[in-house]
């Protein structure tokens, strides 16, 4: 064959190489408008991956009190699946609110962020118990300690975070 027409031949071939891989391509991503792959659901059903109520999570909570076990457990979140698997100890925490709480903005900020350098909180003891929280939450890392020894505290363990963290052990009153 001549140089002329084995040019032509292989710019032929290597075209048709590229078509059957790009009609080959992976089906668990899709390309949205701005260009991005977005991971969908293995079975190839285009809803991108995390879809559903609950934000995409893997976090380990650890809570413990100095006159009771410590509890630890596993909370993944992933659009429409919601599960929290006990590391330690006996864990009483219901996924499906687990994930419904770290779907809220305010929750998301506080993790992530940190509480805000500014605030000002009561000076009320609310006991000893702590939660350090590890992980990720929609592709963020998490690292944050919530305590009980302000009202800061308090309000963050049984109110923001309540569902996500088991109920406080609290101050005892005993002698």
């Amino acid at each position: 064959m001549t140089r002329s027409r084995l040019l032509p031949a292989t710019v032929g071939l290597l075209a048709a190489v590229a078509l059957v891989a790009a009609a080959c391509g992976d089906d668990t991503t899709v390309t949205s408008a701005g260009g991005t792959d977005t991971p969908t659901t293995s079975d190839g059903g285009g809803e991108p991956l995390g879809a559903g109520p609950y934000p995409v999570a893997d976090l380990t909570v650890t809570v413990e009190h100095p006159d009771h076990p410590t509890i630890a457990y596993r909370v993944t979140c992933l659009g429409d699946t919601a599960t929290v698997t006990p590391v330690e100890g006996v864990v009483d925490i219901d996924e499906r609110v687990a994930c419904t709480v770290l779907a809220r903005a305010e929750v998301q900020q506080r993790l992530v962020e940190g509480p805000p350098a500014d605030r000002a909180c009561t000076e009320i003891y609310g006991g000893p118990d702590t939660a350090t929280i590890t992980g990720t939450l929609e592709g963020e890392p998490v690292d944050t300690v919530i305590d009980r020894a302000n009202g800061c505290g308090i309000a963050e363990w049984d109110d923001l975070l309540a569902g996500l963290l088991p109920p406080a052990k609290g101050v005892s009153l005993d002698g």
